[in-house]
C-alpha cells in the first residue's frame, strides 16, 4: 500500500477543487437532462464521492451522474410519473437504490463479469447514437422552444418544424456559451473551465435584466443538505423498474470499470473488479437515499480529477464538501443560471462520447462486429437510449451463438519441411498423411453445434482420397464435450466404421476424456487414451494395421 503524505493532500485538495468547479454546473445539467429538479445532482455528487472513496480501488475514477444514465432515466422513469416531480424523484431513486444492491449481492455471484456482455464495440455505437440522441434533447433549449417525446428523429423533425419559433434572445445565450466552451478547450484544453462559463452567464443574466426577457432560468435551488429516505414507491412499480434497473447496473458498471481500468493502465497500478461492484453499488445506494437518481464513473470528470493530479480517492471528498458548502451558502447564486447555457453544457459533453473515428477502424478490422456497433447506434436513434442498448446486446449474443453454432472444421496435412500439421487450405503444400486425414474443429463440441460438425466432417471424408481408412481428429483445443456431442460423435463413428474408416481422438483433454467415457464412447471408438499426439496416433494406427 502506498504511503499518503503531505504532497498527496496537496495534490487531491487541488484536484478535487478543480473536480468540484466542472461537476458543479455539469451535475445541474445532467440533473435538467434526467428531467429531474436540477438541484438533485449535486445531492447524486455530494454522496457519490463519499461511497465510492470508502470502498473503490481506482484513485482517479469520479462517480457522479452521467449523461447516459441521465437520459435513460428521462426516457424510461420520468414518463411513469405523469408529470408528478415527486413521484419522478422517487421512481429514479427506487432506480439507484436497485442498482445498488444488484451492484452488491452480485459481488458474490460473480456480476462483476455481467458488463462485459456490453462489448467494445456496443460502446462505441452506443456512445455516438447517444450523443445525438441527447443532443436532439437539448436543442429545444437552445433554441427556446417547447420540448417533445420521441425517438431522435421525431425530436429532430419537431425542432425543424420549430424554427419560426425561436427565441431569438436564447439562442444567441446558447450559441455564446457553446463558443466559450469550445475557446476555453483550445486555449486550456483539459481544464476545469466550465464553472467561469456558467459565472459569466449568470453575471450577464443579472446585470442585464435578461431572465425577464423570456430566456428559462434555473430558478430557487433548495438550500441545504438532502435529507436521508428510502425512496417511497408503490409495490406495483418494482416490476416495471427492475429491467431499467439491470439496464442501468450493465451501463453504469460496464461505463465504470471501463474508466477505472483505463486510467490504471495509465498509472501503473491494478483496480479490483469485485471491489469496483461493491464501490459503485454502496455508491448508487447513498444516492438513493438523498433524493438522487443512478450514477456511474464518467470519462470526462475522471479526465478532469486525473488533470488536476488526484492522487487518491480523496479527492473525491474534497469535491464532495465543496458541494455541501454550495449547497449550504451558494446554491441561490445559481437562480439565474439560464436554461441553454445547461445545454450548452449538455451538448459540449455529448461531443466527447462520438466515436467515429472508433467505428472507422471497426469497420477495417472486423465487419461482424462493425455490424454491431451499427446495430447499436441505430437501436438508440429509433428507440431510444435503454432500447438500444439492450437491442445491440441481444444482437451481440445472437451473432456469438450463430457463431459457435457453426465452428470452423479444418482438414490438416503435413508441411513438408517441419513435419507439424497445419490448416491445407493457408499452406497448400501440406499433404495428407497415407491413409488418413487428419481435422480439427476447436472451441466447445455441445448440442447445437454438434450436428454440423458431424456434416462438416462427413463431407470432407467424402472428397478424400480413395484407401483412406483412418480419421485423426485434434481435440488438442476442444476444452469441452457435452453428452449431446459425445453421442453425436458416436454415431459418426459408426457410420464411418461401415465405410472401412476408423476414428482417433488426439490431444484428448483428462475431463473430455472422462466426458466421452460417461457417455460410453468406447464402444463405438474403440479404446481412448489422453494427450497423444497426431503423430502417434498415426503410428500406432499403422502399427496396429500391420
Amino acid at each position: 500500500m502506498r504511503a499518503y503524505t503531505a504532497q498527496n493532500v496537496r495534490v487531491d485538495l487541488i484536484a478535487g477543487l478543480s473536480l468540484a468547479a466542472f461537476v458543479i454546473p455539469e451535475s445541474l445539467a445532467y440533473a435538467s437532462l434526467a428531467q429531474l429538479p436540477p438541484v438533485t445532482g449535486l445531492y447524486c455528487y455530494l454522496v457519490a464521492g463519499i461511497a465510492y472513496a470508502l470502498l473503490g480501488t481506482s484513485r482517479q475514477l469520479a462517480v457522479g451522474p452521467t449523461s447516459s444514465l441521465a437520459i435513460v432515466i428521462a426516457t424510461s422513469v420520468v414518463s411513469l410519473a405523469d408529470g408528478d416531480v415527486s413521484r419522478a424523484m422517487a421512481l429514479a431513486g427506487a432506480v439507484a437504490l436497485m442498482v445498488g444492491i444488484v451492484s452488491i449481492a452480485g459481488r458474490f455471484v460473480g456480476l462483476a463479469n455481467a458488463a462485459y456482455f456490453i462489448s467494445d464495440p456496443i460502446l462505441i455505437g452506443f456512445k455516438t447514437g447517444a450523443a445525438l440522441y441527447i443532443a436532439s434533447t437539448q436543442l429545444p433549449k437552445l433554441f427556446g422552444i417547447a420540448g417533445v417525446s420521441g425517438s431522435f428523429f421525431e425530436r429532430v423533425l419537431h425542432v425543424v418544424s420549430s424554427l419560426p419559433q425561436t427565441h431569438v434572445l436564447s439562442l444567441v445565450v446558447g450559441l455564446a456559451a457553446i463558443a466559450l466552451f469550445i475557446a476555453f478547450e483550445w486555449t486550456f484544453p483539459g481544464r476545469p473551465t466550465t464553472l467561469v462559463v456558467v459565472v459569466v452567464a449568470i453575471l450577464v443574466m443579472t446585470v442585464f435584466g435578461l431572465a425577464n426577457k423570456g430566456i428559462h432560468i434555473v430558478g430557487e435551488l433548495p438550500t441545504g443538505l438532502p435529507g436521508i429516505s428510502i425512496p417511497h414507491i408503490h409495490l406495483s412499480d418494482i416490476g416495471t423498474l427492475i429491467p431499467i434497473a439491470l439496464a442501468c447496473f450493465l451501463l453504469a458498471y460496464g461505463e465504470s470499470i471501463s474508466v477505472a481500468r483505463s486510467f490504471a493502465q495509465k498509472h501503473g497500478y491494478d483496480i479490483n473488479p469485485e471491489q469496483e461492484l461493491t464501490a459503485i453499488g454502496t455508491a448508487n445506494v447513498a444516492t438513493a437515499l438523498t433524493n438522487g437518481f443512478p450514477v456511474a464513473g464518467g470519462m470526462s470528470q475522471t479526465a478532469v480529477n486525473d488533470l488536476g493530479g488526484a492522487s487518491s480517492p480523496a479527492a473525491l471528498v474534497v469535491t464532495s464538501c465543496a458541494i455541501a458548502l454550495t449547497l449550504l451558502f451558494f446554491a441561490k447564486f445559481f437562480h439565474n443560471l439560464p436554461e441553454p447555457v445547461l445545454a450548452a453544457i449538455v451538448l459540449m459533453a455529448a461531443t466527447h462520447l462520438v466515436r467515429i473515428d472508433d467505428l472507422r477502424k471497426l469497420r477495417l478490422a472486423s465487419r461482424p462486429e462493425f455490424r454491431i456497433a451499427l446495430l447499436a447506434f441505430f437501436g438508440v436513434l429509433f428507440f431510444g437510449l435503454l432500447d438500444g442498448l439492450l437491442l445491440a446486446a441481444a444482437g451481440s449474443l445472437v451473432m456469438l451463438i450463430a457463431h459457435a453454432a457453426r465452428p470452423s472444421v479444418t482438414l490438416l496435412g503435413r508441411e513438408p519441411l517441419t513435419g507439424e500439421f497445419v490448416n491445407r487450405a493457408r499452406y497448400p503444400g501440406a499433404r495428407d498423411p497415407l491413409g488418413a486425414i487428419v481435422i480439427r474443429s476447436p472451441g466447445a463440441w455441445l448440442y447445437f453445434n454438434a450436428e454440423h460438425i458431424r456434416r462438416s466432417i462427413l463431407d470432407m471424408v467424402d472428397k478424400a482420397p480413395g484407401g483412406t481408412r483412418l480419421l485423426v481428429i485434434d481435440c488438442s483445443i476442444v476444452p469441452r464435450i457435452d453428452t449431446t456431442a459425445g453421442t453425436t460423435l458416436r454415431v459418426l463413428a459408426r457410420s464411418l466404421k461401415a465405410r472401412g474408416i476408423r476414428i482417433v481422438l488426439a490431444g484428448l483433454r483428462d475431463d473430455v476424456l472422462e466426458n466421452l467415457k460417461a457417455v460410453e464412447a468406447e464402444q463405438d471408438l474403440g479404446a481412448i487414451a489422453p494427450r497423444r499426439s497426431i503423430e502417434d496416433c498415426l503410428k500406432q494406427t499403422q502399427r496396429s494395421d500391420t
